[in-house]
């Protein structure tokens, strides 16, 4: 059973007033808010005294209507039956403590106010008009001495809850080991999780191991016998958190939650999503918002949804990718308050109970990509609905620097947004086919044939079917990287100058290309490169120098219009690789488009049956053993 300090015996503390550790203010916005619009500094209205408490200084007034510290009371509402909110304040000083409400389109008021004086404040607040959004936060003023926050905590009754269980923490790790040494010894530090954590199970797939850093050992015995580092081949994130699944169940918890390696938690946010399933009415996923770790402040989403006829996924109700709470608090921006209808969430952070588990199997065995969205589409299905919790979230690497269109994974995005496709996409109808020659397309027009390729390479083992997917689970990564490796297009030279230099084409489509500003201008400038690509063929003074550098962040189709090879930039900075234009390579991959998806529309009423009839079978627990000790079987004999 996990426990935590508890106000009386009737009441459990399912939120704590925490306050960050690092004294900056984009850090500082996400915890305080002082109104003042300056991504609450501080030093100028408050002094964080510790974890829990924090100095408001004479004259001044600070607000914890801030992302970490508002109590969501529409979730609470909306998911379990608490119909009744604790919040107790303990001082030291003398000021006044105001508990504010907000509404789902966040206008805010005052319900309550109380003074103090070196004392514990108590207020016992309704969780019953909340239905479409709103929050409770409180806020302090001092008068003429400064006054100290000790603690604060948000409780609700014992008697509504419906289960007490504890959690295996499951991180997956690939040779990114100082990452995810960070991960452990926050888990370690933090003793508000000594009574909710039943384990810390790290699945090391890599050939840099965590257990060979040198903080290591310190973050281990302060973990102790909770931790259990796992090596096992590297089967990608499904494979690592299946075996995190398959864990949790071994240990009888109640819940998994599902961390990446390169995550950086805040603990309290993952006592609160374990406290929050507790009260859930029926098992819920609960899920954590992912803050950007390059830009502490901005909120990459707070809840996702799915569009089975795209099979692609968006923002929630409208809201927007990318908040930054220092230019957009959390009081002042009304969206913010609305309860959003959540289809999935990312494995960034996601507590699964393993009721769920044990109802509809593991993850599917697809390596990387989609699996987090399939399961959550897969539960709903089921009745297990998915929420991201507003005050739960890790900081996690932005994808500003990826493109997986340029790089070995859009195999592995392609094919795994087909198989959701066919699981859980609707027909007929479907633009799923559509969608993607259109994408195979865009590609040839970026000459980016080695995207096209792997593109191609996903179809054909989509339509080898359920059993084949999971047959080469071990395997495909590995084939996959060496097919792309034959293109031109997926070389990447670390040093510019080792190439030729540029020199502009002399023959190009009249008069300068811009980027197409409305559909028939669009439909037009295709036409014109279509042409241009299939029935002429690239000057033999493009193979000898580049005719334009382009950068990652402004690659698109139409800057191909009127060159036939051109040096782009790698997403990540670090290289440049020399896209050149094949005619050959264009007509045979979109003769292999058409034929494919042609292939996939006929069939794809018997490949829905096929791969339903399989999923749970192939998703099950015993399979899942199967594949891991098919896999470690595998390395052994090739060592």
């Amino acid at each position: 059973m996990n426990t935590m300090t508890q106000t009386d015996q009737r009441y459990v503390v399912v939120n704590r007033a925490v306050f960050p550790t690092e004294d900056v203010a984009e850090v500082s916005a996400l915890y305080v808010d002082t109104g003042t619009g300056d991504g609450s500094q501080p030093g100028e209205f408050y002094e964080i005294v510790g974890r829990r408490s924090i100095r408001i200084y004479a004259h001044r007034r600070v607000s914890l209507a801030a992302f970490f510290n508002a109590f969501p009371a529409s979730y609470w509402q909306r998911y379990t039956s608490a119909r009744e909110v604790r919040l107790a304040a303990s001082f030291s000083g003398t000021g006044l403590i105001s508990v504010y409400r907000s509404s789902a389109r966040g206008r805010s008021s005052a319900v309550a106010s109380r003074s103090f004086d070196n004392e514990t404040v108590t207020f016992d607040l309704p969780v019953t008009s909340f239905v479409d959004g709103g929050m409770y936060w409180f806020e302090v003023a001092c008068g003429n001495d400064d006054a100290v926050l000790l603690e604060a905590d948000w409780s609700v009754d014992e008697g509504v809850r419906k289960r007490a269980g504890g959690a295996t923490i499951g991180i997956t790790t690939f040779n990114r080991p100082s990452y995810c040494l960070k991960q452990l010894e926050i888990l370690g530090a933090d003793p508000s999780l000594s009574g909710i954590l039943d384990a810390v199970v790290v699945v090391d797939q890599g050939t840099d191991l965590v257990s060979d850093q040198p903080g290591f050992p310190a973050a281990a015995e302060a973990l102790g016998s909770r931790l259990d580092l796992i090596r096992q081949p590297n089967l990608g994130g499904s494979g690592g958190f299946s075996r995190a699944m398959l864990e949790a169940i071994g240990r009888d918890s109640d819940y998994v939650l599902l961390l990446d390696d390169d995550a950086i938690s805040e603990p309290e946010a993952i006592a609160r999503s374990v406290l929050f399933s507790d009260f859930a009415v029926v098992p819920t996923i609960v899920g954590g918002g992912m803050l950007h770790l390059d830009d502490r402040s901005v909120l990459y989403t707070r809840g996702e949804v799915w569009d089975p006829r795209r099979v692609w996924m968006a923002p929630s109700g409208g809201s927007e990718y990318n908040h930054d709470f220092v230019e957009d608090p959390l009081r002042t921006t009304s969206d913010l308050h609305r309860r959003l209808h959540t289809d999935f969430n990312g494995w960034w952070m996601c507590l699964i109970p393993t009721e769920i588990l044990r109802s509809i199997g593991l993850s599917l065995p697809v390596f990387i990509k989609f699996d987090d969205i399939e399961y959550s589409i897969r539960a709903q299905a089921h009745g297990y609905p998915t929420i991201c919790l507003p005050g739960v979230a890790v900081w996690h690497m932005a994808w500003h620097d990826k493109d997986p269109t340029r790089t070995w994974e859009e195999y592995f995005f392609h094919r795994n947004r087909w198989i959701t496709g066919l699981l859980h996409g609707t027909t007929p109808g479907n633009a799923l086919p559509l969608i993607s020659f259109l994408g195979d397309v865009k590609q040839l027009f970026l000459l980016q044939y080695s995207s096209a390729r792997l593109r191609h390479e996903a179809l054909r083992d989509i339509l080898r079917g359920p059993d084949a997917i999971a047959a080469m689970l071990p395997d495909r990564q590995a084939e996959i990287r060496a097919i792309r490796s034959r293109y031109i297009d997926a070389t990447v030279e670390g040093e510019l100058s080792t190439l030729p230099p540029v020199r502009p084409s002399s023959s190009r489509i009249t008069g300068k290309v811009r980027r197409p500003t409305n559909p028939f201008a669009t439909l037009s400038l295709a036409l014109r490169v279509a042409f241009r690509q299939l029935f002429v063929p690239a000057s033999s003074a493009s193979r000898r120098n580049p005719q334009r550098i382009i950068a990652a962040q402004d690659i698109s189709w139409w800057r191909f219009a009127d060159i036939d090879s051109a040096l782009v930039t790698s997403p990540d900075g670090m290289g440049v690789a020399w896209y050149q234009r094949d005619r050959r390579k264009m007509v045979t991959a979109l003769l292999t488009s058409i034929r494919l998806h042609a292939t996939l529309v006929l069939r794809w009423k018997s490949l829905r049956e096929r791969y339903a009839n399989r999923a749970p079978e192939i998703v099950s627990p015993g399979a899942w053993e199967s594949y891991i000790e098919n896999a470690r079987q595998r390395q052994a004999a090739s060592s």
